[in-house]
Order: structure tokens, then sequence, then C-alpha cells
């Protein structure tokens, strides 16, 4: 039985042809995964908020019930917030423009 220390400090060693990862003794190797087991399913379950945490049409892992959407209604609203608010800006700087020009062009008509 091939037996490889996986750390020194920690007492954990693995057996090399089962894979199984056991806590080092002199006199025993005794198997216990229960706990990383348990730690596993813990950060497979943030694993899976995080895949889904890119789709905008679900929720995140503990969030409240009937909140499907909101990642998409938030991004359809910060997008129409910022084109509006640009849009007024050019149309603002295009008719002080105009008026610029035209009021010269007035000025000019009116002889002054």
């Amino acid at each position: 039985m091939a037996i490889a220390i996986v750390d020194q400090d920690a007492q954990i060693a693995m057996d090399a042809v089962t894979g199984a990862v056991a806590e080092w003794r002199e006199d025993v190797v005794t198997l216990d995964v229960m706990p990383l087991y348990e730690e596993v399913e813990r950060l497979d379950e943030y694993v899976t908020d995080m895949m889904r945490a890119l789709d905008p049409s679900t929720t995140t892992w503990g969030t409240l019930p009937g909140r499907e959407g909101v990642h998409g209604t938030a991004a359809f609203l910060t997008n129409f917030t910022h084109g509006f608010a640009i849009g007024v800006i050019l149309v603002a700087l295009v008719a002080f423009t105009l008026a610029a020009v035209y009021k010269m062009h007035l000025l000019r008509m009116m002889g002054v």
C-alpha cells in the first residue's frame, strides 16, 4: 500500500492506489472524509450560485421569492437612463449651437 503524506502539519495522508484521504498516525491510518465532504458540498453551493448569477433571468441563492428577472430589469433601466442622459446632453448641445449660429445670423439681418 503506497501512502503519500499530503500535509505534514495537519497529519493528512493519501492512499496512492485508491485515492482515499485519511488522518495519518504512526500506528494506523483512519478514514474521516465526512468533514471534507461537508465542506465540498458547501463550496458546491457557492459555485452553483456564482454560475447562476451570470444569468440575469435567475435569482441568487438565499434571496426572497418572486425576484426572478430583477437583474435584467435593473440592467434595462440602467441602460435606458444612461442613454436618456446622453441623448439630452447631445440635444442641448445641438440646440445651443444652433441658437448661437442663428443669433449671429439674425443680428446680421437686422443690421446690428
